[in-house]
């Protein structure tokens, strides 16, 4: 059987454009989460509630209400780690608990953006905010 040397080469061409592309959608999205990951937020708070949000007609996230601020708990990658068990830490916050949360990104209310959570530890100390 003979290859025609032009559908090859072109098959070739095809694959690399979409390897291209994936590689250029994904560090689009990295570089994003990196820069976001350089404005990190500390606090400490009482968890007042937390639902899963639909979010489009695939999509969802986990929304965690506090009585300092409003957070998600969703997965990342960027040059500061990752996290791809995002599911995992959202089950381990327990309504009416105060931990001291760790967190990255913007909150921009107009927008519906919220700080995503990054780490999560219990303890007694006082809580932030009013709410609850």
């Amino acid at each position: 059987m003979r290859y025609n040397s032009y559908e090859t080469s072109e098959g070739k061409g095809f694959v690399l454009f979409i390897v291209i592309v994936l590689l250029a959608i994904f560090g689009f999205h990295a570089c994003t989460t990196s820069v976001a990951q350089g404005n990190t937020h500390v606090e400490t708070v009482t968890i007042c509630g937390k639902e899963s949000v639909q979010r489009g007609e695939h999509g969802h996230e986990y929304r965690v209400y506090t009585s300092g601020s409003t957070y998600v708990v969703k997965d990342f990658f960027g040059s500061e780690g990752s996290r791809f068990n995002s599911a995992d830490t959202y089950g381990k916050l327990q309504i009416g608990k105060t931990y001291v949360i760790k967190s990255f990104g913007y909150r921009v209310p107009w927008a519906s953006s919220f700080w995503n959570i990054t780490e999560i530890t219990q303890t007694d100390r006082k809580p932030t905010g009013t709410r609850g």
